[in-house]
């Protein structure tokens, strides 16, 4: 028997069109019953699956009606609920960061081959860019490539706390969190480049007098490194309100005399009994995409307070070691080395790396191997090293002899060293960072970071496709091999909540078929009109008299505009 239509949802409640240039953020309470929304105004019509939507490309002054109607996995609406919103200024949130203040009207501060970069953007070359910026796009965009990757922004310039009362404040305004996405901004005692491990919050792998706040699907927290002045009490944290892919919320992070406090759109949803022994650290933005998929995300505004300093006058340029694994300093190097161009104009130079520390390897003892130089290499954070697993930044100063228009060309080998190194021992990030000559001219290299030329989608995506093998009662089965009598109760989910982040909106199913072995043995259909945001339906089938060996499960899935996706599983019967 297929799963049935059951009562339309509820209308949504306290809709509420937060206002900001050019565009409205849209919220609402979510409805029960309900597996997404679709949204109205002026003539347009968007279908989500979270209840917050950001709606881009209005007049400011202009104003807007617009009207929320739930719906579930099988197309059916509710009644409407309704809201007016004008678009325009919004509160100040810029006031005060007079230590840093970038609104990335372009991405010209990020470009670290030009003079005046503000940032240096850590990423995986080849999977984090620079996304080119379509008419209409809010905010710097940022591509994640490859399905699993992290882009951190870290200021060059430090953040100075104050006297007394709110030490300091660090704001971000990004859609970097929503769903399945993840956000981090850490305050590092040194100019560390990447922190931690991937998704893990442990905070042995932290440096030393780190303070981290996490947003995420989960809620927000704050994560406290070692070496921080504890007071009393115990941290707390509430689910923040929803995000939805593509609305851009402000996070901030609250450095006081009585702890640390997050707030998300002016509202606290974290806090921690930890205060910091630094007067100065540097700040780190960490966006990570949802796993396993390609996206955008974007960074509207960055700054935080304190005191202002100038902007270094370094350049950037990668270069590729001979290998990514360090090796032990006694282990033979590859001879590949480097080109020495980027050092003929410079005044001074260091290599910058980023790798991961592996167990028994000694840090301290690390060494960037340049030809027949070994340059002693220093973290970037002062004290002890952070747990095997974790991303530690180092710095090796270039000596003189190494600088100017004469010298060995090309520098072979290039490699990382440290005692202990072992398997896992990685370099993620290499880059000389260069102060030139003055008056030299700037070395005509590649833009760094890299732009991407994958182009944004414009079509909205179908949500995704999972089946989950449960027993008679829907309980997720341990094991892919079953017996084969009785019946399989097949869950099939259609996800949309990470499915809308390229576009903010989501292409409705009407229906979707389940075939096994080759065979219809399932069709359900849903909306043919307002179309399903998504569900869980439950499609029973029976073991008995099956043959023994391995099923494969195929689930069709059919789009209101006749787009299809198709996804597989299998079972064993034995």
């Amino acid at each position: 028997m297929l799963p049935e239509k059951g009562p339309p949802p509820d209308t949504p409640r306290d809709i509420r069109a937060r206002p900001a240039p050019g565009r409205l953020v849209v919220t609402w309470n979510a409805s029960e019953r309900a597996t997404g929304y679709r949204i109205r105004w002026a003539d347009r019509t968007r279908l989500v699956a979270t209840p917050d939507t950001q709606l881009d490309d209005l007049r400011d002054g202009e104003q807007y009606r617009v009207e929320v109607r739930a719906v579930d996995a099988y197309g059916q609406v509710s009644e409407p609920g309704r809201a007016v919103g004008t678009p325009g200024p919004e509160p100040r949130w810029q006031d005060g960061l007079t230590g840093l203040l970038d609104e990335f009207p372009d991405d010209r501060t990020l470009l670290a081959d030009r003079p005046g970069s503000r940032w240096h953007l850590s990423g995986y070359r080849g999977c984090v860019g620079l996304g080119r910026s379509v008419e209409g796009e809010v905010g710097l965009p940022i591509d994640l490539g490859c399905g699993a990757d992290e882009a951190v922004l870290r200021a060059r310039a430090p953040l100075r706390l104050g006297p007394d009362g709110v030490l300091g404040r660090f704001a971000v305004l990004t859609d970097a969190a929503g769903p399945g996405g993840r956000l981090t901004m850490d305050l590092v005692p040194g100019p560390a480049d990447r922190i931690g491990s991937g998704r893990r919050d442990d905070p042995a792998l932290l440096p030393a007098g780190t303070v981290r706040t996490v947003v995420d699907d989960v809620g927000a927290r704050v994560v406290a490194g070692s070496g921080l002045d504890v007071l009393p009490g115990a941290p707390s944290g509430v689910r923040p309100g929803p995000r939805g892919a593509g609305a851009l919320h402000l996070v901030e992070v609250l450095v006081t005399t009585g702890g640390v406090r997050v707030r998300q759109d002016g509202v606290e949803v974290a806090s921690a009994p930890v205060v910091p022994r630094w007067r100065e650290a540097y700040a780190l933005v960490g966006i990570h995409a949802p796993p396993g998929r390609r996206a955008r995300v974007h960074v509207a505004g960055a700054g935080f307070s304190g005191a202002a300093s100038a902007d270094p006058r370094v350049l950037e340029t990668p270069v590729n070691l001979s290998t990514r694994q360090v090796l032990d300093p006694a282990a033979e190097a590859p001879s590949v080395g480097t080109v020495r161009r980027p050092l003929a104009t410079a005044e001074s130079a260091r290599f910058v790396v980023t790798m991961v520390m592996s167990a028994g390897m000694d840090v301290a003892g690390a060494r960037v191997q340049v030809g027949t130089w070994t340059l002693p290499a220093r973290q970037a954070v002062p004290g002890p090293p952070p747990a095997p697993g974790a991303a530690v930044t180092v710095v090796a100063d270039v000596p003189p002899e190494l600088l100017g228009p004469s010298g060995p060309d090309p520098l072979t080998p290039l490699v990382v060293r440290a005692p202990g190194a072992g398997e896992g021992a990685l370099v993620q990030e290499s880059y000389l960072e260069v102060v030139p000559i003055p008056a030299a001219p700037t070395p005509m290299t590649t833009t760094q970071p890299a732009r991407t030329d994958r182009p944004r989608a414009t079509t909205d995506a179908m949500p995704t496709a999972t089946v989950t093998l449960g027993d008679s009662v829907g309980r997720p089965l341990p094991t892919t091999t079953v017996t084969p009598q009785g019946r399989l109760l097949l869950l099939v989910t259609l996800n949309g909540s990470t499915a809308q982040w390229d576009t903010g909106g989501l292409e409705g199913v009407q229906g979707f078929q389940l075939w096994l072995d080759g065979r219809l043995a399932a069709s359900l259909p849903t909306s043919t009109a307002t179309g399903a945001p998504g569900g869980t339906y439950p499609i029973p089938v029976g073991l008995t008299g099956r043959a023994r060996g391995e099923h494969t499960v195929e689930v069709r899935v059919v789009g209101t505009t006749g787009t299809t996706s198709s996804t597989l599983t299998h079972f064993t019967t034995e």
